[in-house]
């Protein structure tokens, strides 16, 4: 806006140049265009600068000086065109309430706009005196019976460019002060987004710290778990070897029960190695093969026989078996270890319930218990390493074996989801399974 007043301004004294006086109408209207764009230029750079400053626009500045000057202009030619001691008049009246609607602006500025008040305000109270006076003067002279036509002389056009030229001064001042201002308001935020930034780096290292000693004791845990885990487990295939060796020739259960025995010892120890493994070496691949359900599910009750799998478990067989594509010991391992922690969080008297089906896509199991449950708000967090459910807690584990499920079937591309068992009562544990 202020930069739209000096454009009006400029305009103005172009045409300024193409006044000549008269004492006529016609040619007194020469001046017309000359004041209306001087007291719009004047108006629209005053409304500017209280903008500027923050105060409310004075919308009806603006107007008001060009109407004003639209109307008193020509209807004072009209009166008498041979004085023009009215429109100066007129004039002085526009323009002194054009500045005075500045002066309780600059006068309340305070702080960094202090000097404003040292400047534009005794500048403005010095060109409404001469304005004023003038206008006096004229009147004056014309009542002693000496009118003149007569109203922009070349002194007034040096003072009016003086007077614009000291408010240009001034919004360049108030411009550069501003951008200063604004320059140190950006650097404090950039300076205190830094500090920010700076302390979530620091937090976020600290964090990253604290998770690598965990990851590091974690690791330690595991290692020390191995390695009691392989001790006993090759001190019970060597027994087995030398009772099969010994006791030869036994009976036929005999020899099913070491042999299971022996193959159970061996899954446990394939899935340590392959723990250990996915620790410290590139993934190997699964071994995919075509798998009836049937014998899948005789291996996994048969190896929790301890337990009494084969009469607590109940499972759904389609018609006919259903087969379908997987790595045999990466699900045996998951399924043995859902259905040991179904049977295990439920009483003795409920049995369990697994379930199988398969389409094209994928293979979905669900082993299904009427035990503890798994508390809503805990069922996403099961699985996590070293997690272990609130109402689990006085129960034997260390919260590794689902976290080891979801490893497997996360590596096979599969999930495991756990939510309510039937009637609210228990949980059920669903395994899909993509197939190959």
């Amino acid at each position: 806006m202020i930069a739209t007043g000096f454009i009006i301004g400029a305009g103005a004294s172009i045409t300024g140049l193409l006044y000549k006086p008269g004492a006529d109408f016609l040619t007194g209207m020469t001046g017309f265009t000359t004041a209306v764009l001087i007291n719009a230029a004047q108006s629209t750079c005053i409304n500017g600068a209280i903008i500027f400053l923050g105060q409310p626009s004075r919308k009806w500045l603006v107007p008001f000086c060009i109407i004003a000057t639209a109307i008193y202009w020509p209807l004072l030619l009209y009166i008498n065109p041979t004085d023009g001691a009215l429109r100066a008049v007129a004039g002085a009246i526009i323009t002194t309430i054009a500045h005075g609607a500045a002066v309780p602006v600059l006068w309340r500025q305070k702080g960094h706009w202090s000097w404003l008040r040292l400047t534009l305000l005794p500048y403005i109270f010095l060109h409404l005196s001469i304005q004023d006076g003038w206008a006096l003067y004229r009147i004056g002279r014309s009542l002693a019976g000496m009118p003149d036509p007569t109203m922009f002389y070349p002194w007034m056009v040096i003072e009016a460019g003086l007077a614009h030229h000291l408010w240009f001064a001034c919004f360049l001042a108030m411009l550069g002060s501003r951008l200063r201002v604004d320059v140190l308001q950006r650097n404090q935020e950039l300076a205190l987004e830094i500090d920010r930034r700076r302390h979530l780096e620091q937090q976020l290292a600290a964090t990253l710290a604290t998770e690598r000693e965990i990851n590091a004791e974690h690791q330690q845990l595991l290692d020390v778990l191995v390695h009691e885990i392989r001790t006993p487990l090759t001190g019970i295939d060597r027994a087995t070897e030398m009772l099969e060796i010994t006791l030869s020739p036994l009976p036929e259960a005999g020899e099913k029960r070491l042999a299971s025995v022996r193959d159970g010892v061996r899954r446990v120890a394939a899935l340590v190695d392959r723990i250990v493994t996915d620790k410290r070496e590139p993934r190997s691949a699964p071994v995919v093969q075509d798998l009836e359900w049937t014998e899948v599910l005789r291996t996994v009750l048969g190896g929790l026989s301890h337990m009494d799998a084969e009469n607590r478990v109940r499972a759904l067989v389609s018609q006919p078996p259903l087969v379908f594509r997987a790595d045999r010991d990466m699900i045996v391992a998951v399924l043995r270890n859902l259905v040991e922690n179904a049977l295990k969080y439920s009483p003795a008297t409920e049995g369990v319930t697994i379930t199988a089906a398969g389409g094209a896509d994928e293979v979905r199991f669900q082993v299904i218990d009427r035990g503890i449950g798994i508390p809503e708000m805990e069922r996403e967090s099961v699985g996590r390493r070293f997690y272990r459910a609130s109402n689990a807690q006085g129960r034997p584990g260390i919260g590794l074996g689902l976290f080891i499920v979801r490893r497997m079937l996360s590596q096979a591309g599969g999930t495991l989801r756990h939510g309510p068992g039937p009637a609210n009562i228990g949980t059920t544990a669903t395994v899909t399974l993509p197939q190959q």
